[in-house]
């Protein structure tokens, strides 16, 4: 038989001092939980309604390890077509980081992502919607502006989406796209739940993620959210 030899009987001071270490431990395991729930976006300043959805005016977001401040550029309404009937989805608004460098036309708003180094676009959704249907209708945008779905990191991106779960009603949805100093690209999503994954991928990979909102319109629900986006 075995018998274990006697624990130590830790004096007062001893006692304290370990149960410190243990309280600070716990604390740091809390704070590092904490941290990578942290939001994509910090909102800024209270900006105009849509749909009773208050907006803000700008927002910061943080890119290896560095502050941006992102400017709202514009909102709008996502609709769906659905038995003749317009359901509203959510309400989307775009942020960028050079307002002065981002073209407000039809034309040319999605090419001068270029310039940013980093762009953002948070749905507020007005509706429950489940992750199947939303990766349907970014698969549908991205086919209607010539990116194949089964590129690297576009698929990748899908595959988050598909993940990420429902995009719950009266939540926000986030993508954000941001160019990082290796020359590469990185595009942000983060779900209704708070739950976030990074996909990398290489030069124009924001372009063609943010073709879904920005590029030819894949219907018309999309049109006109990209019309109330870019109006001046």
């Amino acid at each position: 038989m075995t018998i274990n030899p006697p624990q130590p009987i830790l004096s007062g001071p001893i006692r304290e001092r370990t149960c410190m270490k243990r309280l600070i431990a716990a604390l740091a395991t809390v704070l590092l939980s904490v941290n990578s729930m942290a939001a994509l976006l910090t909102p800024e300043g209270t900006g105009e309604k849509v749909e009773k959805v208050t907006l803000s005016t700008s927002a910061t977001a943080n890119v290896e390890n560095e502050s941006l401040k992102l400017t709202s550029v514009g909102a709008g309404l996502r609709a769906k077509k659905v038995v003749f009937v317009n359901v509203k989805v959510y309400v989307g608004q775009l942020f960028v980081s050079s307002p002065e460098t981002f073209k407000k036309t039809d034309a040319e708003a999605l090419t001068s992502l270029k310039d940013q180094q980093a762009v953002a676009i948070q749905m507020h959704f007005l509706r429950g919607v489940d992750a199947d249907n939303v990766q349907k209708s970014f698969k549908e945008a991205l086919k209607a502006n010539g990116v194949s779905s089964d590129e690297a990191s576009v698929k990748q991106f899908l595959d988050s989406v598909a993940k990420g779960g429902e995009a719950k009603e009266g939540k926000a949805l986030t993508v954000l796209g941001a160019k990082l100093k290796d020359g590469s690209e990185a595009v942000l999503y983060e779900t209704t739940s708070g739950n976030v994954s990074e996909i990398k991928g290489p030069a124009g990979f924001i372009e063609k993620i943010f073709s879904i909102w920005l590029g030819k319109p894949s219907d018309d629900g999309v049109a006109t959210l990209k019309k109330s986006i870019l109006k001046k």
